[in-house]
């Protein structure tokens, strides 16, 4: 399951159900996404850190801030004169003493799953047999460097891009099969094409790029 997709498609759907629910005159879209659209917020960061728990600084405040805008957005507080600078001195306490926590390329393994929201995150694989996976960016980035691996048979990665930017690395010799849906965005498959063998390991790539972008390169 791609939770990039999963996540900027629900959101989609959440919306548009709302909005026909308004037309029905069921209930005020207007009303229900001002309290609860910071549920988007928790949802996402949750989501992130969950996949990417070593990049763990956006994602805790995507969970924090999206939790106190809904205590007031829902009226369980009826300010943040309080909330809303413990935040910020919550950020600026990441900014001071956070620098190099959750940073850094983190191991893929045989397999990549990773979400980034608001936030990127650097991966790379030295496995003897890597299977593919899925790589995730909306409002984000994703780097993901292969150049030390080696494909397994059939091996498949799932790329999803909403605003954000995916770029991957691969080693020279490799097949790349790039299948798109890109809508007002696209993606480079810059790879050597005039160097490969007729049994060289092919990795298939099916990518959705909606205002963004995938670059495949050595």
């Amino acid at each position: 399951m791609n939770w990039g997709r999963v996540f900027f498609g629900g959101v989609i759907v959440a919306v548009g159900a709302l909005l026909l629910l308004d037309n029905l005159g069921a209930l005020d879209a207007g009303e229900v996404i001002s309290e609860w659209w910071p549920v988007a917020l928790i949802g996402g960061g949750l989501i992130s850190l969950a996949s990417n728990r070593r990049h763990w600084m956006v994602p805790a405040l995507l969970i924090g801030g999206g939790a106190l805008i809904l205590l007031r957005t829902t009226g369980v507080v009826d300010s943040l004169d309080v909330l809303l600078p413990v935040l910020i001195i919550a950020i600026g306490l990441l900014f001071l003493f956070g620098r190099g926590i959750g940073s850094g390329v983190s191991e893929a393994g045989d397999a990549v799953n990773t979400f980034n929201l608001f936030s990127g995150s650097e991966l790379a694989s030295n496995s003897p047999e890597f299977k593919g996976g899925r790589v995730s960016a909306v409002f984000g980035g994703a780097e993901l460097d292969l150049r030390n691996a080696r494909l397994a048979a059939d091996a498949r990665l799932d790329v999803f891009a909403a605003f954000a930017g995916v770029e991957i690395t691969v080693p020279r010799g490799w097949v790349v099969d790039i299948n798109g849906f890109p809508i007002f965005g696209g993606y480079e498959n810059a790879t050597a094409k005039d160097e490969l063998s007729a049994d060289a390991p092919k990795l298939q790539i099916d990518a959705t790029v909606l205002f963004g972008g995938l670059e495949v390169k050595h």
